[in-house]
């Protein structure tokens, strides 16, 4: 008995000092308890997280009421009852309300990021989407390499360059060879304009007055540059380029179209971003070792009928349009698609495809923003397709 009233005492002392230093409560059952456990339903501050909701702050202020310690039945932080001044909706990420995720989205207005910022648009459910832009950041798509969309990247002869450029026959040196083209100037050439800029290769049976002339081998009433000269309207420089002994497969190509290039960017207007590249045949193999090695320097590359000679280096993605006769017998169509998946893996496409509105062409899906891919087949033999000018004015025209 007098061991248990003494410990009542000492109890009833270090109550009294925890009373007095902390403002604890002493149970009755001989323990300590801490502030809003007294009541049955002391232990409210477990649910007052008051922000399931993201309004916690209207409620927030309930404990008020809580002289038993009751007060959580709404939410509070206990006998306090100053949780709704600290329970901001912020801590549940109740912010969805203003994450329109893309409201403000002004990712695409330039197109300079590629796009794929709009994914961060899903960022909604944390409240914060609003701030990386939506759905608008694809609009990188239809940006030109390095350009925005609809930008350009003049080139210096758009402020430097005087007279007026004239179609026709012209030799280049490269690399100290001597080598020729045909050029030609659209109507109305307009020197602080940039064009764009269409180099088209022509097969080993042909050359490049065929390819200027829009004779065979593209399809009667196609036009020049295998049809797409007529349907530019204007908006091109066109040059066909002449292989030595007809044939693309000379260790001075490379160099030669690279001097062309650096001629047209100081004497015209161009847009450097907008350098495409087009061949048939033997010309085709030409136009992708290009698309291998010079990704950076064309924004597209369309071959008809062709094949990778060796191997193809480099990794930078390229737009592709590519087409074969199905009943092709100096070029088999498996080698095509062979060239088509090379740049479709490049490009980071995946192997859905959607119809195009020309029958038997796909565009693949997935790819890198701008770096498109489309494939045509078609019921024919070694040959451009007869439909070579809509085709191909369509690729080089969504840039």
């Amino acid at each position: 008995m007098i061991n248990a009233r003494t410990s009542q005492r000492r109890h009833g002392a270090w109550c009294l000092v925890l009373v007095a230093a902390s403002g604890m409560a002493c149970g009755g059952g001989g323990t300590m308890s801490m502030p809003g456990t007294g009541g049955g339903s002391g232990s409210g501050g477990t649910s007052g997280s008051a922000g399931t909701s993201g309004s916690a702050g209207t409620s927030g202020s309930a404990g008020s009421v809580g002289p038993t310690g009751s007060a959580g039945t709404s939410g509070s932080a206990g006998t306090s009852g100053s949780a709704g001044t600290s329970g901001s909706a912020g801590t549940t990420g109740g912010a969805g309300t203003s994450g329109g995720a893309g409201t403000s989205g002004s990712a695409g207005s330039s197109g300079t990021t590629g796009g794929r910022g709009g994914a961060g648009g899903r960022g909604g459910a944390t409240g914060t989407a609003g701030s990386s832009g939506g759905r608008g950041g694809n609009g990188g798509s239809t940006g030109g390499a390095g350009g925005a969309a609809g930008g350009a990247m003049p080139s210096a002869g758009c402020t430097s360059a005087t007279g007026t450029p004239t179609s026709g026959h012209f030799t280049i040196d490269a690399s100290g060879t001597q080598r020729e083209y045909i050029i030609k100037i659209p109507a109305g050439y307009d020197a602080r304009h940039p064009y764009r800029l269409v180099i088209a290769f022509h097969g080993r049976m042909y050359d490049a007055v065929s390819v200027d002339a829009g004779g065979a081998p593209t399809a009667a009433g196609q036009g020049p540059y295998y049809g797409i000269e007529p349907r530019a309207g204007g908006s091109a420089v066109f040059v066909a380029a002449q292989a030595l002994s007809t044939s693309w497969t000379n260790a001075n190509d490379i160099p030669y179209v690279n001097a062309m290039i650096a001629r047209f960017k100081t004497d015209l207007c161009i847009d450097q971003s907008r350098i495409f590249a087009v061949g048939f045949s033997m010309g085709a193999i030409q136009t992708i070792a290009l698309g291998c090695a010079q990704g950076d320097v064309f924004r597209g590359i369309a071959p008809m009928s062709g094949s990778i000679q060796g191997t193809c280096g480099g990794t930078t993605p390229i737009a592709y349009f590519g087409s074969h006769g199905t009943n092709d017998p100096t070029i088999p169509i498996a080698t095509g698609r062979m060239v088509r998946d090379t740049f479709r893996m490049r490009n980071h496409c995946t192997t859905t495809t959607v119809a195009a509105s020309q029958a038997g062409c796909v565009d693949y899906q997935g790819c890198d923003p701008g770096k498109t891919v489309s494939w045509c087949e078609f019921d024919g033999v070694h040959e451009p397709p007869p439909y070579s000018g809509d085709v191909l004015w369509k690729f080089i025209s969504q840039f």
